[in-house]
């Protein structure tokens, strides 16, 4: 009854142990992250808005969608990994139940007393303590965990901007699409009332069966592209449903509010920031101090490593029974380990060199990329005053063979050609808006400044042209969102 007892005493205290090991608190350990990534202390919802906005789009992506949260928990698993390689440095406590049983044998051949030397039964409860450690070795490992945690907190960032611009570029994508589609739809209405009036003039024999057939293969050819530009709206709100988070975006309707200014710092300016504030550089560059502290943890495995071993008995039966602890200490020094720890300094310098290949070589590509981005940007604006010009042109050379169509001084396959250039300048004109604007944000991207700040003085921005919306400006052809 008394090892009974000793028994479920010990079984009470594991259970306890084991309960208090196992109690995790998840939303803590989420925010780890989210505190980040700026998703903090409450998600955006994922009710899409009537009117879904650019920030609105961007604050939804950064809080609702999984890829990000994945690239969180990468940083967490680091934060944990260092808090393990630290664990190093403490020693492991374990309770040690040990219940002895023995088949008796024959004393009566001994001296009298000598059977209690050979105990038959036994019940010991200990607790046994045990550390292994190798102090150069185990304190690098906690200064390299600690440095590759901030590499994930890196590409956790960068993996935000690369989010960012795909959603930013996806909500533009659709926004032409749907221009697109307004355009096209106007231009076939306005052919397929050419189509009834080429056949009442026909029908009244004064034009030709062939300027009816040319007017309808033009209004065709017109419902394959309104076709096709309907399926792209579809498929464009389909995918941005998906990078924010949310089954559909039902009704929701998109409107452009972002201006991007008209001037940008110079390059030699835009290089300083990038190499500055990249967050992948960033990320390289703690990769490298990483491969840098392993080089030295390889090397710290021809220190001696120390082992303490420590048993101390809450209740005992065993012989003798007034021996209550035991310990062992023990010194291990690497005298002959077949060229292991050689190869593992081999190893750790070879990846130090990759690593700093590997950071060279994107500091290289970081200027080339902002060089890029910068001419996109600055073609861009000039290709928005070009195509205005050109679109101006195009609707004044349709307007003229129209006219010079009634009087008869030009063919209608003349008027059928102007209104698909007026149609091609126009559709070339509303996409070139949106690809200021792209450029843009790719601007900020590739300098390291499409961030969650960034957002954040968007959306108030945002908020205030929204407070004092105006009529929208449809003059002149020029459908510019305000």
């Amino acid at each position: 009854m008394k090892v009974m007892r000793q028994v479920i005493r010990v079984g009470v205290m594991l259970g306890i142990c084991i309960e208090l090991g196992g109690c995790i608190n998840q939303t803590a350990e989420v925010n780890h992250y989210r505190k980040v990534i700026h998703a903090y202390p409450q998600p955006a919802p994922r009710k899409v808005p009537h009117l879904l906005t650019l920030s609105a789009a961007l604050r939804m992506a950064n809080d609702n969608n999984e890829s990000l949260a994945i690239a969180g928990e990468n940083y967490l698993q680091a934060l944990i990994a260092k808090d393990r390689a630290f664990a190093n440095f403490l020693p492991t406590i374990g309770l040690a139940p040990t219940d002895y049983q023995r088949k008796g044998f024959n004393e009566s051949q001994f001296p009298p007393g000598f059977g209690n030397l050979f105990q038959t039964h036994y019940f010991d409860t200990s607790l046994a303590t045990t550390l292994n450690v190798n102090i150069l070795r185990d304190s690098v490992a906690i200064s390299a965990a600690g440095s590759y945690s901030g590499v994930q907190k890196s590409l956790l960032l960068n993996m935000q901007s690369d989010l960012l611009l795909e959603t930013a570029q996806t909500y533009y994508a659709v926004l032409s699409a749907q221009r697109a589609v307004k355009v096209l739809r106007r231009t076939l209405q306005v052919q397929r009332a050419t189509v009834a009036s080429a056949l009442r003039k026909e029908r009244a024999g004064i034009t030709l069966r062939l300027t009816v057939l040319q007017d309808q293969a033009d209004a065709a050819r017109t419902r394959v592209q309104l076709t096709n530009a309907e399926n792209s709206v579809q498929k464009g709100r389909a995918t941005l449903a998906f990078l924010i988070g949310v089954n559909s975006l039902d009704h929701a309707r998109l409107r452009n509010l972002f201006r991007p200014p008209q001037h940008v710092p110079s390059l030699d300016t835009l290089d300083r920031v990038a190499l500055a504030d990249r967050q992948d550089l960033q990320a390289d560059r703690d990769g490298v101090v990483v491969a840098e502290k392993r080089v030295t943890a390889a090397m710290a495995e021809y220190f001696p490593s120390v082992s303490i071993n420590f048993d101390t008995f809450l209740y005992k039966e065993s012989f003798p029974s007034d021996s209550w602890w035991n310990g062992l200490f023990t010194v291990n020094m690497p005298i002959f380990e077949g060229g292991m720890i050689y190869n593992d300094v081999r190893t750790a310098y070879s990846k130090l060199r990759q690593a700093m290949l590997e950071q060279e070589m994107l500091q290289r590509r970081i200027h080339e990329q902002v060089r890029i981005a910068l001419s996109n940007w600055v073609t861009s604006r000039e290709l928005i005053d070009n195509t205005r010009t050109e679109m101006q042109a195009a609707r004044a050379a349709f307007l003229q063979a129209s006219h010079s169509f009634k009087v008869g001084l030009a063919t209608n396959l003349d008027v059928i050609t102007a209104q698909d250039r007026y149609l091609s300048a126009n559709l070339t004109y509303q996409q070139a808006k949106y690809t200021t604007c792209v450029d843009m944000l790719n601007l900020l991207r590739e300098s390291g400044r499409l961030t969650y700040a960034s957002i954040a003085e968007l959306a108030r921005k945002q908020t205030g042209q929204v407070a004092m919306k105006k009529p929208v400006n449809t003059n002149s052809g020029r459908h510019a969102v305000k």
